[in-house]
């Protein structure tokens, strides 16, 4: 075989080498594609939210955070517990959620049994037969009440009087003091305790304007209280201030 021959044939080999690495490396699967397959969630499965009762909860029961415990799932598409998820409330939280039937500890919250605080029919659904609401009303001068409690929260109402006793022996009551006096200085009142626990049952969503006056009502809480409670409570708001507070 001459040298031209051998040349050729070189050529050939060169030639059929080049062209199999081309093949094979376009035959190569994407690494990124393969990535996102394994990522991806499998259908057949789904993520869902539990909630499960701490301690017995009777029916009317306003749900406080330290009733329950969540919990988040996955499970397949047939399973017995997507019947218990929650998350189609997209609340993210059941404070304040009203329980319209009474279950026992370690027992499931399910949405069926839930009424929620912007429903219509919360206020009424949460009074007892002895029950009515008390409406406090919420002016600027305390209108910090409306980043500070929520529906389910339980508070007290304080009457504000002026001090005229040096007796300090009512562990109820706080004392405070205005800035003017008829005597030049400063007067002082305390804060005495008239009813608690009271459960707010609705806040008001209020808008906070600048040119507002400071005694004008933005709104009222809504607050549970029992009837004969309700009629003191009216009696006494109309000699002296009243105070809402935790």
């Amino acid at each position: 075989m001459n040298h031209r021959m051998m040349f050729f044939v070189s050529l050939i080999v060169i030639a059929v080498g080049v062209v199999g690495i081309l093949v094979f490396a376009g035959s190569e699967p994407n690494p990124t594609t393969g990535t996102s397959t394994v990522t991806t969630q499998d259908p057949s499965k789904r993520r869902i939210v539990l909630a499960v009762a701490k301690t017995d909860l009777v029916n009317g029961h306003i749900i406080k955070p330290e009733d329950y415990q969540i919990s988040e799932l996955t499970v397949e598409e047939n399973s017995d517990l997507i019947s218990l998820d929650i998350s189609g409330l997209n609340s993210g939280s059941l404070r304040g959620y009203l329980l319209k039937s009474s279950i026992k500890a370690e027992s499931y919250i399910v949405a069926d049994m839930l009424d929620s605080p912007d429903s219509p029919g919360y206020v009424l659904n949460s009074l007892g037969t002895d029950e009515m609401t008390y409406s406090f009303p919420v002016r600027i001068s305390n209108s910090y009440l409306l980043d500070s409690l929520s529906p389910g929260d339980e508070v007290a109402l304080y009457l504000r009087m002026l001090e005229v006793s040096k007796d300090k022996r009512m562990k109820s009551e706080v004392s405070i003091e205005s800035g003017s006096s008829s005597a030049g200085g400063s007067d002082k009142y305390v804060l005495s305790r008239l009813i608690s626990p009271l459960t707010i049952l609705r806040m008001p969503k209020v808008d906070i304007k600048k040119e507002l006056r400071g005694d004008e009502v933005l709104g009222y809480i809504q607050l549970r209280a029992k009837t004969r409670d309700l009629e003191f409570i009216h009696t006494v708001e109309k000699a002296v201030s009243c105070y809402c507070c935790r």
